[in-house]
């Protein structure tokens, strides 16, 4: 989050109403997103601003995209019903919507993903998202008959040289700071119904956040029966250093427990395993490994569960199985370049 210093004066609404359309010098449409995002600002009528700038059609796209995900982490109920009012965007604003109605909304939005998947601005990230979009409502939601998880390819067990890593419990104030950044993506996400595990792997410092239910044979019998999102792995961000959620943990059903599937929030797979009932359904055993991608290392992440508590250890590669991309260079004094 940035801490932005702005004078009251540029706060007034048509100032900011203004700016958002690009019509003012005093302030770009992007500060003001930026100052509208920002909870510590006290800007006059923030949602109203929002939520006008969205359904706006003289409003750049990728603003009121903006304003979507702005709106979404303020007021996530507003940003839910401006998501479902949204006709016929651009890309930007359909991504925008997408993911709002996937993160917040309800089991009957996925009809409304799919009508945003199929406008005008429809293109292969954006029906990827909406896939994504209704995987999520189904797994809050617990909505059966998802067919079969896709099989993925994996990288093979890390080698001998990989860092050993193994959980531990987290402090109360370090799991409230953690619960509250999980919560700025899942607002239903409370102390009550999950657990917080810390896990240094290398100089990383990361943190799991998971379903209570694992704690107890009722909970592990309700969560084998139906898709669920079974936690969280929150990160430092990169670009500020606060914690946030980097992957989401999707259990679902299968003959012999449960599959499982740990993704970036924008559905991209990272990791992917199962789950096994242990000896007289005592508790759970979790395998996962690393999907094949570039940049991606091997890893192993082990988890044991029963009524005692949780686990998670396990190794991580310090090369990647396959090189990550970097861009290509032309040689100085490319024919190409020359004018």
């Amino acid at each position: 989050m940035m801490y932005l210093d702005v004078p009251a004066e540029r706060l007034q609404r048509d100032t900011m109403a203004a700016a958002l359309r690009g019509a003012t010098a005093v302030m770009t449409a992007g500060e003001a997103v930026s100052v509208l995002s920002n909870a510590a600002v006290d800007v006059p009528e923030r949602e109203d601003l929002l939520d006008e700038t969205v359904a706006a059609d003289d409003v750049a796209d990728t603003v009121r995209g903006a304003a979507l995900r702005a709106l979404a982490r303020t007021a996530p109920d507003r940003a839910v019903a401006a998501a479902r009012n949204v006709r016929d965007p651009g890309e930007q604003v359909a991504l925008a919507a997408i993911a709002t109605l996937g993160r917040l909304g309800g089991p009957a939005d996925a009809a409304a993903v799919a009508r945003l998947a199929g406008g005008t601005a429809v293109t292969p990230v954006v029906v990827a998202r909406a896939d994504f979009a209704r995987t999520l409502l189904a797994h809050r939601f617990g909505l059966k008959n998802q067919g079969e998880p896709p099989s993925l390819d994996l990288v093979a067990e890390p080698g001998s040289t990989a860092d050993a890593f193994v959980s531990n419990a987290t402090g109360v104030t370090g799991a409230s700071a953690i619960l509250a950044a999980v919560r700025d993506w899942a607002p239903e996400v409370s102390g009550e119904t999950h657990v917080v595990l810390a896990i240094a792997c290398r100089e990383q410092l990361i943190h799991l956040v998971l379903r209570r239910e694992l704690l107890d044979a009722q909970g592990r019998t309700g969560l084998l029966a139906a898709p669920a999102v079974l936690g969280f792995v929150v990160s430092p961000n990169p670009e500020h250093g606060n914690p946030g959620v980097a992957l989401l943990v999707l259990s679902q059903p299968t003959a012999v427990g449960l599959a499982l599937k740990a993704t970036r929030t924008t559905g991209e797979p990272v990791y992917s395993g199962t789950a096994e009932p242990t000896a007289n359904s005592a508790g759970l055993a979790a395998d996962l490994y690393a999907v094949r991608r570039p940049g991606a290392p091997a890893c192993h992440i082990r988890g044991l569960v029963s009524e005692t508590g949780i686990e998670v250890f396990g190794r991580s590669g310090h090369t990647a199985a396959i090189p990550p991309r970097v861009p290509e260079r032309r040689p100085e004094g490319d024919p190409s370049k020359r004018s």
